[in-house]
Protein backbone atom coordinates (compact mmCIF):
# COMPACT_ATOMS: atom_id res chain seq x y z
CA UNK A 1 0.00 0.00 0.00
CA UNK A 2 2.84 2.25 1.05
CA UNK A 3 4.47 1.89 -2.91
CA UNK A 4 1.08 3.22 -3.75
CA UNK A 5 1.28 6.15 -1.77
CA UNK A 6 4.87 6.64 -2.45
CA UNK A 7 3.70 6.52 -6.29
CA UNK A 8 0.65 8.57 -5.95
CA UNK A 9 2.87 11.68 -4.50
CA UNK A 10 5.82 11.22 -6.70
CA UNK A 11 3.15 11.81 -9.39
CA UNK A 12 1.60 14.75 -7.92
CA UNK A 13 5.63 16.07 -7.15
CA UNK A 14 6.13 15.37 -11.36
CA UNK A 15 3.04 17.35 -12.13
CA UNK A 16 3.52 20.44 -9.90
CA UNK A 17 7.13 20.80 -10.89
CA UNK A 18 5.98 20.59 -14.88
CA UNK A 19 3.62 22.77 -14.40
CA UNK A 20 5.72 25.68 -12.37
CA UNK A 21 8.39 25.28 -15.64
CA UNK A 22 4.87 25.73 -17.90
CA UNK A 23 4.13 28.80 -15.71
CA UNK A 24 7.62 29.90 -16.17
CA UNK A 25 7.43 29.77 -19.60
CA UNK A 26 3.98 31.54 -20.28
CA UNK A 27 4.38 35.28 -19.78
CA UNK A 28 0.52 36.34 -19.52
CA UNK A 29 -2.11 34.48 -17.80
CA UNK A 30 -3.74 34.17 -21.38
CA UNK A 31 -0.44 31.85 -22.66
CA UNK A 32 -0.92 30.01 -19.45
CA UNK A 33 -4.33 29.06 -20.17
CA UNK A 34 -3.61 27.89 -23.51
CA UNK A 35 -1.03 26.19 -22.31
CA UNK A 36 -2.87 24.19 -19.33
CA UNK A 37 -5.61 22.89 -21.90
CA UNK A 38 -3.37 22.11 -24.47
CA UNK A 39 -1.22 20.17 -21.71
CA UNK A 40 -1.61 16.18 -21.94
CA UNK A 41 -0.75 15.72 -18.17
CA UNK A 42 -3.97 17.26 -17.61
CA UNK A 43 -7.16 15.68 -17.79
CA UNK A 44 -10.39 17.32 -16.87
CA UNK A 45 -11.39 16.27 -13.22
CA UNK A 46 -14.28 14.32 -12.67
CA UNK A 47 -17.22 16.27 -12.53
CA UNK A 48 -18.36 15.00 -8.86
CA UNK A 49 -15.25 16.43 -7.62
CA UNK A 50 -15.34 19.51 -9.49
CA UNK A 51 -18.99 19.99 -8.24
CA UNK A 52 -18.21 19.74 -4.86
CA UNK A 53 -14.85 21.94 -5.32
CA UNK A 54 -17.47 24.96 -6.01
CA UNK A 55 -19.75 23.82 -3.41
CA UNK A 56 -16.50 24.22 -1.14
CA UNK A 57 -16.31 27.36 -2.49
CA UNK A 58 -19.60 28.54 -1.58
CA UNK A 59 -19.84 27.28 1.67
CA UNK A 60 -16.52 29.73 2.22
CA UNK A 61 -18.26 32.43 0.67
CA UNK A 62 -15.66 32.64 -2.11
CA UNK A 63 -15.82 33.42 -5.47
CA UNK A 64 -15.50 30.45 -8.25
CA UNK A 65 -14.31 32.30 -11.00
CA UNK A 66 -11.73 35.14 -8.73
CA UNK A 67 -10.20 31.88 -7.29
CA UNK A 68 -9.42 30.43 -11.04
CA UNK A 69 -7.86 33.76 -12.21
CA UNK A 70 -5.70 34.18 -9.11
CA UNK A 71 -4.16 30.16 -9.48
CA UNK A 72 -3.38 31.09 -12.64
CA UNK A 73 -2.30 34.81 -11.83
CA UNK A 74 -0.70 34.54 -8.48
CA UNK A 75 2.34 33.04 -7.67
CA UNK A 76 1.83 29.48 -6.09
CA UNK A 77 3.18 30.53 -3.01
CA UNK A 78 0.53 33.42 -2.95
CA UNK A 79 -2.16 31.79 -3.34
CA UNK A 80 -1.86 29.14 -0.81
CA UNK A 81 -1.24 31.67 1.71
CA UNK A 82 -4.08 34.15 0.27
CA UNK A 83 -6.74 30.48 0.03
CA UNK A 84 -5.27 28.13 1.94
CA UNK A 85 -5.54 25.82 -0.81
CA UNK A 86 -3.26 23.85 -2.75
CA UNK A 87 -2.25 25.32 -5.82
CA UNK A 88 -1.59 22.08 -7.63
CA UNK A 89 -5.06 20.42 -7.19
CA UNK A 90 -7.20 24.01 -8.05
CA UNK A 91 -4.77 24.14 -11.31
CA UNK A 92 -6.25 20.53 -12.14
CA UNK A 93 -9.57 21.87 -11.53
CA UNK A 94 -9.26 24.81 -13.59
CA UNK A 95 -8.64 23.18 -16.59
CA UNK A 96 -12.17 21.57 -16.00
CA UNK A 97 -13.90 25.00 -15.14
CA UNK A 98 -12.02 26.58 -18.49
CA UNK A 99 -13.19 23.65 -20.98
CA UNK A 100 -16.47 23.79 -19.41
CA UNK A 101 -16.32 27.39 -20.14
CA UNK A 102 -14.95 27.04 -23.16
CA UNK A 103 -17.01 24.64 -24.44
CA UNK A 104 -20.56 25.99 -23.68
CA UNK A 105 -19.91 29.91 -23.48
CA UNK A 106 -17.18 31.18 -25.93
CA UNK A 107 -18.03 34.52 -24.94
CA UNK A 108 -17.62 33.99 -20.86
CA UNK A 109 -14.49 32.25 -21.78
CA UNK A 110 -13.16 34.92 -23.78
CA UNK A 111 -14.04 37.80 -20.92
CA UNK A 112 -12.56 35.29 -18.09
CA UNK A 113 -9.11 35.48 -20.78
CA UNK A 114 -9.31 39.56 -20.63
Amino acid sequence: MTDILNFLQYKNEKLEGELAKLFERANSPACRVDALIENKELQLEDHKLFLAFLAYLAQHELDAKTVFQDVLRLPKHQFEANYEMEWTQVIKLSVTFLTILRTNDVNSYKQFMD
